[in-house]
């Protein structure tokens, strides 16, 4: 479904890109997404490092070198550049950090220098922010 496999569970539906990339990932499919399913609030998983238990992520900083933004089509009715400067909504009793997103290839190399590196939410998240979705992010 606009790029992504939708599996469902009563009230949770899981959503996965089948690949990662601007094709699958994107401002229009996210939009679809959330019209089609209904989404109000997301919960991304991403992985640390270091790792954590129990720690939400409430601010990244994107040093992958790639923005979901970049080469796309503007969307009608939502704004050019919007304000990114909450994405996140805290999740109660857990630990809250801000993360350096490297993007998948450069977090398996990990990085020097950095206390706190993430995988992927500093690119996927802003997306879902653009859209309308309240967006959650927990550590694994």
């Amino acid at each position: 479904m606009f790029g992504h496999a939708v599996y469902g569970k009563e009230k949770t539906t899981t959503i996965v890109p089948r690949k990662f990339r601007e094709e699958n990932i994107n401002p229009k499919n996210f939009l679809k997404l959330k019209q089609k399913i209904k989404i109000k609030s997301i919960l991304i998983l991403d992985r640390t490092k270091p790792r954590f238990e129990k720690t939400c992520v409430l601010d990244h900083v994107n040093r992958s070198g790639f923005n979901f933004f970049i080469g796309t089509d503007r969307i009608s009715g939502y704004p050019m550049f919007p304000d990114m400067s909450n994405i996140y909504s805290p999740i109660k009793g857990f630990r809250k950090i801000k993360v350096h997103t490297l993007g998948p290839a450069r977090f398996l190399k990990g990085a020097k220098g950095i206390e706190v590196i993430s995988e992927f939410t500093g690119l996927v998240s802003p997306v879902w922010h653009y859209v309308g979705v309240k967006v959650f992010c927990k550590t694994i």
